[in-house]
């Protein structure tokens, strides 16, 4: 079985992005900040793919009131323009 070779990398984070690094980690209850990352990394290259092949809207719905919010994110608008 081949073993996965890992590579170090430091972050400079000023307070305000280091304070919603560590707001991710405690809401999703992840054991550290390289699995929040790593989660969020596979989140937002999905989120590419499907652009990439047109979709441009994230629309979320409350499950008890039926309430949507449409989710604007301009990098993932901008792979979907790009597309055009």
């Amino acid at each position: 079985m081949a073993v996965k070779e890992k590579t170090r990398i430091v972050f400079t984070f000023d307070e305000q992005s280091l304070a919603g690094l560590e707001e991710i980690k405690d809401d999703g209850n992840y054991a550290c900040f390289a699995e929040t990352v790593r989660d969020s990394l596979q989140i937002t290259r999905s989120l590419q793919k499907l652009a990439k092949r047109g979709y441009s809207e994230i629309i979320v719905r409350d499950p008890e009131t039926e309430e949507e919010r449409l989710l604007i994110i301009p990098t993932i608008q901008a792979v979907s323009q790009k597309r055009r």
